[in-house]
């Protein structure tokens, strides 16, 4: 079969391998990771996926049920009819305590997955998954951005050696001469500026790398302003952006989620200024490489490299190259290959689109075609559903179409197997 033929059956269908996995995942992209174990259930009816690692909290908690034990809405003690008389007896109350609807088993007890060995990690950067690893590969990027809480000043512009002596605390009005000579069409006010200092690790290195490229003279190193601290709560974050003027760097999915303000930057006073959006955060993408050593596959941005317009574009943006990276671990075991199933799938061109959905950027295409092919090593190729399919899956797969792809129809619409992707 050739190559390029198998690449686009491998969209059109869903590998399906039985098994059943356990999924650990970053809180940044919990949702994400269980929107594509939503999706391949429905598709992959033999393979159980589910995600660990995270609080299961119940919607009725054990000790905030509606039905308490010791608050029942005939109390022993406190019936209107007398016990002896009671038109319903005690062994067949309205709420049985073994037909209750709301069982014990299913909702008092959250689901323990203390000792849930994972057999797929999810991970941001510098984190580490504990297994044997049988195959990774990048499965989403999020750009690093600097979030202003005043208003009117969304896409206000910083050189790399200005934003440098604001994150170090050495900036502590709004109304900055230095930074009114590079804004010059805003009013700047005396709001004093306030440094949020906790960042995530991935963040404070990502930044400082680019802006290091940018002018080594004028960013020497990591911002003395910035903690790192790898506690991220979006919610909490957001609370303390309410603050005005305040100034903090962030995942780029949080602005986009949340709609805030960010800085613009001046990459030379030759060039345009460069500003946060989705052209230039995918104009970096297409810098990044890949590097595959069996079914490991790693990626890395290349700064030299010329960047390239996005698809459909004919002109290309200036690259924001502060990026960071999710990877995709599948453990060695006796559920690899369902693991690996998985992988697939999240690599599959619609699941990437879950990424954007929730505000994350999906991986450039020529990582995301390098760890396809990574992860999928020694699962069932695909192959077009049989003639003799059940009727409804011909209606999605006309007969006439079981010999060749067609070239009209969208390629992720289908599955591997006999049986469709159902349509949403």
């Amino acid at each position: 079969m050739p190559p390029e033929f198998q690449a686009q059956l491998a969209e059109r269908y869903v590998t399906c391998v039985s098994g059943e996995i356990a999924i650990s995942t970053v809180p940044e992209l919990a949702e994400v990771t269980q929107a594509w174990v939503d999706g391949l259930s429905e598709n992959c009816a033999d393979l159980s996926a589910r995600v660990i690692g995270a609080v299961d909290e119940t919607e009725i908690p054990a000790d905030e049920t509606e039905i308490p034990a010791d608050e029942t809405e005939i109390p022993a003690d406190e019936t209107e009819i007398p016990a002896d008389e009671t038109e319903i007896p005690a062994d067949e109350t309205e709420i049985p305590a073994d037909e209750t609807e709301i069982p014990a088993d299913e909702t008092e007890t959250p689901v323990d997955d203390t000792d849930t060995v994972p057999d797929v990690f999810i991970t941001a950067v510098g984190d580490t998954p504990a297994c044997t690893v049988a195959a990774s590969s990048p499965v989403g990027v999020d750009a690093v951005a600097i979030v202003v809480s005043v208003a009117g000043l969304d896409g206000v512009v910083f050189s790399p050696a200005l934003l440098h002596r604001a994150l170090s605390g050495g900036m502590p009005s709004w109304a900055d001469p230095e930074l009114q000579e590079l804004n010059p069409e805003i009013q700047l006010t005396d709001i004093p500026m306030v440094l949020r200092a906790p960042t995530r690790p991935q963040d404070i290195a990502s930044l400082n790398d680019w802006m290091n490229r940018l002018d080594p003279v004028g960013w020497p190193g990591s911002p003395s302003g910035l903690v790192a601290d790898a506690a991220f709560n979006a919610e909490a974050v957001v609370e303390e952006l309410a603050t005005e003027g305040t100034i903090s760097v962030v995942p780029a999915s949080l602005v986009t989620n949340n709609s805030l303000e960010t800085v613009s930057i001046q990459i030379s006073p030759e060039l345009e200024t460069l500003y946060l959006n989705v052209e230039t955060v995918i104009s970096a993408g297409t810098q990044m490489v890949a590097t595959t050593s069996g079914s490991v596959v790693t990626a890395k941005l290349d700064a030299a490299l010329p960047p390239l317009p996005a698809a459909g574009n004919e002109f290309t943006s200036l690259p924001w190259q502060a990026l960071n990276q999710f990877t995709i671990t599948v453990c060695a075991g006796a559920n690899e290959m369902a693991g690996r199933a998985f992988a697939r799938y999240a690599l599959r061109l619609d699941s990437q689109g879950v990424m954007t959905s929730y505000g994350f950027t999906e991986m450039p295409e020529q990582i995301r075609l390098a760890g396809l092919a990574a992860v999928s090593q020694g699962l069932p190729e695909p192959t077009i559903p049989p003639s003799g399919a059940p009727e409804e899956v011909l209606e999605e797969v006309p007969t006439d179409e079981s010999t060749e792809m067609p070239s009209e129809e969208p390629l992720e619409e289908e599955t591997d197997m006999a049986s469709p992707e159902p349509t949403p």
